[in-house]
């Protein structure tokens, strides 16, 4: 079967972002005679099947697609029914509302990595070329540690400005500060990838004495990650939205006590194996991180929860087995 992978991002983040290598990997492993494309003119139309990674671009594929006769699956978030995030669907303009609509309608399988979203995207628009396949993660490679460092908090967020608002890094910051004035002297790391918002960072942890405290890694290897991930005393995400919270659930994979927020589809993704907050202000976040620092027994728990969940429910061969049934690909 010939599929081309199109995401116009970057071409080197797709290498770098786990659910677009993930996907080419399976989808090579599947013998899929692959193209990617990272722009338009990239596109191969004699490919089978046009596999698309979000609706935001996704109307062009589709209108040639059917032109074609081609089967065209499209897969992400829609970030919809998301107030609080500025990219959410209804505040987009007019007509890039009606695009992603119209891509959504003509697609042959729309693929939703949010049960949240496959559900309201059912009862609000009436689509039924719906498809749930959550992000899902290597456990083998994001494996269980339950030898943990004391009071060490560790975050995984992109270092862009809008980022950086949607993971609320300047309130984990302040957090940080809270913690220290209470003599609860927590480490915390930052990682992610470097962006505009990295020399802000750097100069709120300066400017609230926290040097000592608090560390920025731009540009983590994901060796290093996974490191953090399984020696961290917390793992804390305490975001305005998730469209799902990958970093949560590889963090959950290595057994790491998760602390994060009910929104978006964290839910479906932490369930009962962590601590979910309804507010998360700097003062929440604080007593959330001090409480779970005093209850060792309530870390051990949690972090067992946690990877058992995922292993569960979120293991890599799940998405390989729903890409295969998508596709319709029967392996020698």
């Amino acid at each position: 079967m010939k599929v081309t992978f199109f995401c116009r991002v970057e071409r080197d983040l797709l290498g770098v972002v786990e659910f677009y290598r993930q996907d080419i990997e399976i989808l090579k492993e599947l013998g899929c005679e692959l193209t990617i494309a990272t722009r338009w003119q990239e596109i191969d139309w004699s490919s089978d099947v046009i596999f698309v990674w979000w609706w935001t671009y996704a109307s062009f594929p589709v209108l040639i697609g059917k032109l074609l006769r081609k089967r065209i699956v499209i897969t992400g978030t829609f970030n919809y029914r998301c107030p609080a995030y500025e990219n959410d669907y209804d505040k987009r303009n007019l007509i890039k509302r009606l695009l992603i609509r119209y891509a959504a309608r003509n697609a042959t399988v729309n693929v939703l990595v949010s049960m949240r979203e496959h559900d309201a995207l059912k009862e609000d628009w009436g689509l039924t070329n719906l498809f749930y396949s959550p992000h899902t993660v290597k456990v083998t490679k994001y494996s269980y540690s339950d030898n943990r460092e004391d009071a060490l908090v560790f975050t995984v967020s992109g270092m862009t400005e809008g980022i950086i608002r949607r993971k609320r890094i300047m309130d984990i910051i302040a957090a940080a500060k809270a913690l220290a004035e209470r003599g609860r002297k927590c480490r915390f790391v930052i990682a992610g990838r470097s962006g505009d918002g990295y020399k802000k960072l750097q100069e709120a942890v300066s400017k609230n004495g926290l040097d000592s405290l608090v560390k920025l890694i731009p540009d983590i290897e994901e060796e290093e990650k996974i490191r953090y991930m399984q020696s961290c005393t917390i793992y804390l995400q305490p975001s305005r939205y998730e469209g799902f919270g990958l970093a949560i659930a590889e963090a959950m994979s290595c057994g790491a006590p998760v602390i994060s927020s009910d929104v978006g589809a964290v839910k479906e993704v932490v369930g009962e194996a962590g601590i979910l907050l309804e507010q998360s202000y700097p003062s929440a976040i604080a007593d959330a991180v001090e409480h779970l620092l005093e209850v060792k027994e309530l870390q051990r728990r949690l972090g067992q929860l946690a990877r058992g969940r995922i292993v569960k429910l979120f293991p890599e061969e799940r998405r390989r087995a729903d890409l295969k049934n998508i596709l319709g690909i029967e392996e020698a």
